[in-house]
């Protein structure tokens, strides 16, 4: 396919037009289609150009390309103007002065794409948007578009021998399981059905994996970064066409992501590199609370902190969990009483095994938060936030509570489980900031104004060391203030699982942010505050959020699977066929991303019936007593469990299991009711409407 195909109409090509606005441009192409006879109704014409400029089809650097493909034309052709400054409201603020219209019949909905990405590609060439600006004749506009056109087909022809992708996207999420493949595999899908080439690199949980090159990313006409967390981005900063997503718009809106790749919607990055103490405390770096993404940016630092964290609380709780059970199991084959006193005073650590591995999951579980604090901070500022960042995470964690003993008597008879509790999560992710605050203003009063005979030790013992002092002697002080925070965090806790009367609240809250954006912010808001619950004083201990927060996200899969065995007639072969029993196994392990792609396609019927369905686990599992050690796992941790409304052990597990197994059976049978009722309502909506 040539471009210069569709460029052979002269009478639609103008040079040195002048229009009072874009709406007067746009007419002004509807017109002119008609009078060259490929359209017969400009107003329709003029009606898709307008609908298609609810989003600017301006692409910078005073270009633009609007784009229509419709059954009310007759030809296909592309119209060029050479104009004067138009407002597009282009993304750089650029008005527009060269504009490529692109009017594509219904049959030909096969080039649309092609016709794009070989434009782009030319666009692409500095050279020749130097060239175009220069034309004063038709004659001359032809002779570039071919020679540029003739360029990008020999330097195609040239790289058979190597994998050349239109799109080149990297996926990463928190925890690096379902949303970061769910978004590889949505824009797969997505570049198949458009019939293009697209390589996508995830960052899981295993790793790096179908990792891009440098020759990936140089030819290919587009980047898409769909990452949740910080990630390494130095290896995109050269490539001019880069947009930056999350994983949620990967995975519902895929196709519309790659064609804006494919449409240079992108822009050139600043990827920080990691190099120096230098280049990371440079002023144009400093964390500003101005920023227009400041919300975006404060959120993937909190969550590249919470993914490095998680593995620690998830051992570390499984770890200690595990004690417990050998300390049961030990217990009775020797014919230890499991009500003893004495066993319950040491239980978890009664026996030198258990003791072997509540030691080990105590170890791990106390790197937790020193762990959160280093990768918030190391998220916006590098490596040389990691020091700082350990001691600030220290202090929070506890470590230094007899520096804190005068405290004592304000925090009543339990004072120095208190004290050893420290600040918690709440001084470790305010701590992180803390840092950057205090590196970005100690760099511009002091630092900075330092004589250069000290800057060869400035980087490697100056910053490190007088940095961390003054950063944790500040902290020190305002940690006092978060101790008290944390320490009522921790009541309300108690107050909300311990009386009857307001554990109920808790479990429709978590319930229903569980269930209602499967993985997304609400969800992990959730999730991390059970995950802390688990670790709120310092040690593991049973959490009745947990036990909730768990429930309700095993509950959207499991309610699909059960709607598809009980409804057939609402969901399609290939759904049935796909998520049927897949969504068993979802649910099963806690893995509440199973349900995102029926989720989406029908989103009307299923945000409702996991909503539904997650409020009625949360408020069982609640209202029950259902408390959990493990912070993930789903059945395969169910002999963690316990319940609150027994005081023997033993009916304390049994009726955890029980109880919490018929919170989520009532979850999914609940949730699978309302997507029938649901669908049932928008079908006969949508048949009343058809009449």
């Amino acid at each position: 396919m040539k471009l210069i195909d569709f460029l052979k109409n002269e009478k639609l090509i103008f040079i040195n037009n002048n229009f009072l606005n874009k709406n007067e441009v746009l007419h002004f192409i509807s017109k002119k289609l008609v009078e060259v006879k490929y359209a017969n109704d400009d107003k329709k014409i003029y009606n898709l150009f307008e609908e298609r400029e609810k989003t600017s089809t301006a692409i910078g650097d005073e270009f633009a390309i609007p784009h229509i493909l419709t059954n009310q034309l007759t030809t296909s052709t592309i119209i060029f103007l050479k104009t004067n400054a138009i407002d597009w409201q282009a993304f750089d603020e650029q008005n527009v002065k060269y504009i490529f219209a692109i009017a594509l019949k219904q049959n030909d909905s096969s080039k649309h794409i092609e016709i794009l990405q070989k434009l782009s590609k030319i666009l692409m060439n500095p050279n020749f948007k130097k060239e175009i600006k220069e034309i004063k004749n038709t004659n001359e506009f032809l002779d570039i578009i071919n020679k540029y056109e003739n360029l990008i087909d020999l330097e195609i022809s040239e790289k058979t021998n190597d994998e050349i992708y239109d799109i080149v996207a990297v996926t990463a999420c928190p925890t690096g399981i379902a949303h970061t493949f769910l978004a590889k595999e949505n824009l797969v899908k997505a570049a198949q059905k458009l019939n293009i080439k697209i390589k996508v690199e995830t960052q899981g949980t295993e790793g790096i994996e179908n990792s891009l090159s440098d020759s990936d990313i140089k030819n290919a006409k587009g980047v898409i970064i769909a990452a949740d967390r910080t990630i390494d981005k130095q290896k995109f900063a050269k490539h001019n066409n880069v947009l930056e997503i999350s994983t949620k718009n990967a995975i519902h809106n895929a196709q519309l992501w790659i064609e804006k790749a494919l449409e240079l919607k992108g822009s050139t990055i600043s990827a920080k590199s990691d190099d120096n103490a230098k280049k990371l405390l440079n002023k144009n770096e400093n964390f500003s609370f101005k920023s227009k993404d400041f919300g975006r940016k404060i959120y993937q630092a909190i969550m590249n902190g919470v993914s490095h964290m998680l593995p620690f609380v998830v051992f570390g709780g499984i770890m200690i969990a595990l004690s417990f059970i050998l300390d049961t199991l030990i217990g009775l084959s020797s014919g230890q009483s499991l009500d003893d006193p004495d066993f319950l005073k040491n239980y978890g650590s009664f026996y030198s095994v258990s003791k072997w591995f509540i030691t080990i999951g105590g170890s791990a579980l106390g790197f937790a938060i020193p762990i959160l604090t280093i990768f918030i901070a190391y998220a916006i500022r590098g490596r040389i936030t990691i020091l700082p960042a350990l001691v600030i995470g220290l202090i929070a964690s506890g470590k230094m509570s007899s520096s804190y003993s005068f405290l004592g008597s304000t925090l009543g008879d339990n004072s120095e489980k208190i004290l050893e509790t420290g600040s918690g999560f709440i001084g470790a992710i305010i701590g992180a900031f803390f840092i950057i605050v205090m590196l970005d203003l100690m760099n511009k009063y002091i630092f900075n104004k330092m004589p250069k005979s000290l800057m060869g030790i400035k980087n490697i013992l100056i910053i490190p060391l007088l940095g961390t002092l003054v950063i944790a002697l500040m902290f020190w002080v305002v940690n006092i203030l978060f101790i008290y925070i944390n320490y009522g965090l921790n009541l309300f806790l108690g107050l909300m699982t311990g009386n009857v009367w307001l554990i109920w609240l808790l479990g429709i809250i978590i319930g229903a942010m569980m269930a209602i954006d499967l993985g997304g912010p609400i969800n992990k808001a959730a999730y991390v505050f059970a995950v802390f619950s688990i670790s709120s004083s310092g040690k593991a201990e049973h959490s009745a959020a947990m036990a909730i927060a768990m429930a309700a996200g095993m509950v959207p899969p499991l309610g699909i699977s059960l709607s598809m065995f009980l409804h057939k007639k609402i969901w399609s072969n290939e759904e049935i066929k796909a998520g049927k029993w897949s969504n068993i196994i979802f649910g099963l392990s806690f893995i509440s991303e199973g349900a995102i792609p029926y989720t989406s396609a029908k989103p009307k019927i299923l945000i409702p019936a996991n909503i539904v369905g997650g409020i009625v686990a949360g408020l069982i599992a609640a209202i029950l007593g259902t408390t959990i050690i493990a912070p993930h796992g789903g059945i395969f941790v169910i002999f963690l469990l316990k319940s609150t409304l027994f005081n023997s052990f033993g009916l304390q597990v049994a009726f955890g299991i029980i109880f919490w197994l018929v919170a989520i059976l009532a979850g999914a049978i609940a949730q699978a009711l309302t997507i029938y009722i649901l669908s049932k309502y928008h079908s006969r909506k949508l048949l009343a409407r058809k009449r």
